[in-house]
């Protein structure tokens, strides 16, 4: 950089400052000069690096948090550190508290207060089958049976159609009925009684006894064994199932063959059924 030492009079002549002229002499030819030079530059240099490295926030209004001036911050670490304890105190008051309880080992501990629904075990009971006495079955075989008992017994042991009667087929004697109801149906007890047997093998197969009192007795044969539903000794009624039809024994298709006894002795059945 140059300085004139140059004076200009009224007169239009040009003076020379002997002082100044000793100046410009100095920056301009001398080594000292030199150093005048890049002192003042460097100088320009460090003025414009500070105008713009200085912080944005520095020219701003400190913020409603009740921050400091960040242009008045010791350094750019203090900033940091009063934005992160900031920070942290809006995390602590956005946090929800820990809620606590604090009851003595020795407190009594009250039972919880319910409401006035209540639910109630459902029992089921079970239900004995029903079955509906059957009605007389068809045929033309009339009981050859009139005596006391006639029409002793309750209910007829199935529904199904008589194929063949009491007495003599040929020279061979058929002690009961044949009653035609197929394979599986049920077979009930045709009075109220006391199952005296319970039996498989012979002619009859799987068949069943009954004793109804006064000398009247029962006797159901031909069922599928293992079908039967009751046990010697046990009570029943007119009408309780006792076994399913089959076709045990000596037969040649499935039916139930009937019989009943009158003090021991073999008689008609269509006298005694209903």
């Amino acid at each position: 950089m140059l300085i004139a030492a140059r004076v200009h009079n009224s007169a239009g002549s040009t003076r020379h400052d002997p002082d100044t002229a000793e100046f410009e002499q100095c920056t301009d030819q001398t080594p000292g000069g030199n150093r005048v030079k890049r002192l003042l530059t460097l100088s320009a240099i460090m003025a414009v690096f500070v105008s713009v490295t200085v912080p944005a926030a520095a020219y701003l209004e400190p913020s409603s948090r009740n921050l400091p001036s960040t242009a008045s911050a010791a350094s750019a670490s203090d900033v940091l550190q009063q934005a992160s304890a900031v920070a942290s105190t809006e995390r602590s008051a956005t946090t929800m508290p820990t809620q606590t309880f604090a009851s003595s080992g020795d407190a009594e501990i009250s039972p919880a207060t319910r409401d006035a629904i209540k639910v109630k075990k459902l029992v089921v009971e079970p239900v004995a089958p029903v079955y509906a006495a059957p009605s007389a079955p068809s045929g033309s075989f009339a009981g050859s049976y009139g005596g006391e008992f006639a029409g002793f017994l309750s209910v007829w042991p199935a529904n199904a159609p008589v194929n063949d009667g009491f007495g003599y087929r040929g020279s061979e004697f058929h002690g009961g009925i044949d009653i035609m109801t197929g394979s599986g149906a049920t077979i009930v007890s045709a009075s109220p009684g006391v199952v005296t047997q319970v039996t498989f093998g012979g002619g009859w197969g799987q068949h069943i006894k009954i004793d109804h009192g006064g000398g009247v007795s029962t006797l159901y044969s031909h069922m599928i064994q293992g079908s039967q539903m009751v046990s010697p000794g046990q009570t029943v009624a007119a009408g309780t199932p006792i076994g399913l039809s089959g076709s045990t024994g000596y037969v040649t298709v499935a039916h139930l063959h009937f019989e009943t006894y009158v003090n021991g002795s073999r008689v008609d059945p269509m006298g005694l059924l209903p």
